[in-house]
């Protein structure tokens, strides 16, 4: 039974004697603060992990003395006048009050301490701890915050004063701001700086911890910040929304429309831009809606004269219905590839004289349009759109042969008119498809060497398809004939390398004794003492890491091709290519095909 490592604590060495030699005289500013006297500051930038390490910290002091010094600011009132708070140098205060807790120093300890005015010592106490670059981001979030708060200084004062861009300390700021619980799984290292920056992206506290608390029920990779800006995106309206375009952002700043500015993203490029006014938007985009209606039902009813009215959803946007008229019913073809198009049902029903009401709403670019579905009366639904199983049978496999034969031979005509154009040099049907093409990758052409694709384009016209067609049937049918016989001998091929594979297989698994070495898809694999094969040699380095099959039948179990094979691993290391000259039969130590390789007789 293994017996427990007994802990021996070092004994603290003497701690350098600081009061013969007083520091304020070295470095300017710093006084000799009792230890007794010294408190951790509630400003200290740094709030995580404050005990991390702590104890070998104090051993380190114990042993070599504090070497550099703390940086706090005295109590301003009668009850704390004594007192000196930290704000730099927080973890050594705990070593030190350690070593205290230990009876190494005692309450009188003098300790070296920069005294500056409160705001002074938070900015000191930053700018160190950001030199060191292993601050926790919160807590440099917080202490950005911290310099704020007094209002004596802008984001710009601070970016001069640290040496940081504007941008950069507005976003420190802003990040400062999350919501507690945020901030909180910083510090414990459970999101990135990028999740940070996605859930700072909106100042709503509800949102964030709503997107929060539901990235945090996720089993794998909770917290992604695409998945923030995507949970934020449908949550709150941005720029790039559709009822934003349909307002404009004119007519939104005219009444008084604000925004919240991205700080972490190029918010004009990308549109995402958040609108904290969103009622305004909803106001505007509806006042042109009833606008625009008018001008939609005269455009209807161009269409489909029996159309009476427009309908607008509650939302305005595309994809909500509104309600239906009472009596009427939705014409919507669904997933029925064999119904008429919409246009062609809208005519139907006009012809019928059947009532329709159009919906209008927002499409994804902002435009206000009808939509393809309509209410017609409930009883006139299935003059409109049969129903389901009622309506024209579905189309055989001929049918749909013939249809992708008629698409392919009008595509095969519009390349014969195109070429037709071009031979004729047709004016004003040619163009180049851009003055700068793309030069990324050369094809090499036989005869020709290296080549550059540059396009152009041929304008052609139904008319000049049409005049084609006729000739297009039979290219069509000339190419499908390549095509067939292009299979036909891939096919043949293909049997051809199968069958060969098969003979070289039965070929090799009868030779006695099995090969030591033999090649498989261009691979060497050698045969080991037990008998299986690997694609090292056995006790080599590479032994230990390659693929090992229990016998020949396992090796060629999926193998493409079977090479050259060896008797012993010596006939593969003298002529690992198999260009040895052919000795007599008797001498034969490789085996393979017709021009086998060979060991030379000794």
């Amino acid at each position: 039974m293994p017996t427990a490592t007994k802990r021996v604590a070092k004994k603290a060495a003497p701690v350098a004697p600081i009061e013969e030699t007083p520091v304020s005289e070295v470095v300017s500013g710093i006084d000799m603060i009792p230890l007794g006297r010294l408190m951790r500051a509630p400003e200290n930038v740094r709030h995580t992990d404050k005990a991390v390490d702590v104890d070998s910290l104090a051993d380190d002091i114990a042993a070599h003395g504090l070497l550099q010094n703390l940086i706090g600011y005295r109590g301003d009132t009668s009850i704390d006048a004594a007192a000196v708070y930290i704000v730099g140098g927080g973890r050594r205060l705990q070593a030190l009050s350690l070593l205290r807790e230990r009876g190494v120093l005692d309450a009188d300890f003098a300790v070296p301490v920069l005294l500056r005015p409160a705001d002074d010592a938070v900015a000191l106490s930053l700018s160190e701890n950001l030199a060191k670059r292993d601050m926790n981001p919160a807590d440099e979030f917080l202490a950005f915050e911290a310099l704020m708060k007094p209002g004596l200084l802008s984001p710009a004062d601070l970016a001069r004063k640290f040496g940081f861009s504007e941008r950069y300390v507005k976003q420190r700021l802003r990040l400062a701001a999350l919501a507690p619980e945020i901030l909180d799984a910083m510090r414990a290292g459970q999101l990135t700086i990028d999740a940070a920056m996605a859930y700072a992206e909106s100042q709503d506290h509800k949102l964030q911890l709503r997107v929060f608390t539901a990235e945090a029920k996720k089993s794998y990779e909770p917290h992604k910040a695409w998945n923030i800006r995507f949970a934020y995106q449908s949550a709150q309206m941005t720029t790039s929304d559709p009822l934003f375009k349909l307002a404009g952002a004119s007519r939104y700043e005219e009444q008084g429309g604000r925004y919240e500015d991205n700080l972490f993203a190029d918010a004009e490029r990308y549109g995402n831009r958040k609108v904290i006014d969103s009622p305004i938007v909803l106001s505007i985009a509806r006042a042109v809606a009833d606008f625009q209606k008018k001008r939609l039902l005269g455009q209807s009813q161009k269409l489909a004269s029996t159309t009476s009215d427009v309908l607008i959803p509650p939302g305005i946007r595309r994809g909500a219905l509104p309600k239906a008229p009472k009596g009427f019913k939705l014409v919507d073809r669904g997933y029925r590839y064999n119904l008429p198009s919409y246009d062609e049902m809208r005519k139907d029903a006009a012809a019928k004289g059947i009532d329709i009401v159009a919906i209008a709403s927002v499409d994804q670019n902002g435009e206000f349009s009808i939509e393809d579905r309509f209410f017609v009366p409930a009883g006139r639904l299935d003059d409109v759109m049969p129903a389901q199983g009622s309506g024209p049978p579905p189309k055989t496999q001929e049918e749909i042969a013939a249809e992708q034969r008629a698409k392919s031979v009008r595509s095969v005509a519009a390349f014969l008119a195109a070429k037709k154009i071009r031979d004729d040099k047709v004016e004003g049907r040619s163009f180049w498809r851009t003055t700068r093409p793309d030069l990324w990758r050369a094809n090499e052409v036989q005869g020709i060497g290296p080549t550059y694709a540059v396009g152009i384009d041929v304008l052609v016209t139904p008319a000049d398809i049409d005049a084609q067609l006729v000739a297009a049937e039979i290219e069509y049918d000339r190419q499908e004939v390549e095509k067939a016989a292009a299979r036909e001998e891939a096919d043949r091929a293909k049997a051809a390398r199968a069958e060969a594979l098969a003979a070289r297989r039965d070929e090799v698994l009868a030779i006695e004794p099995p090969p030591a070495v033999i090649l498989v898809d261009g691979c060497a694999c050698f045969r080991w003492e037990s008998g299986a094969y690997a694609d090292a040699r056995e006790n080599s380095p590479d032994a230990d890491e390659c693929s090992l099959y229990d016998d020949l039948t396992e090796l060629f179990e999926h193998a493409d091709t079977i090479g050259l094979s060896w008797a012993s691993v010596e006939a593969y290391d003298a002529h690992p290519h198999g260009d040895n000259a052919a000795p007599e039969a008797d001498d034969v130590d490789h085996v393979g095909w017709a021009d086998d390789s060979v060991e030379e007789a000794a």
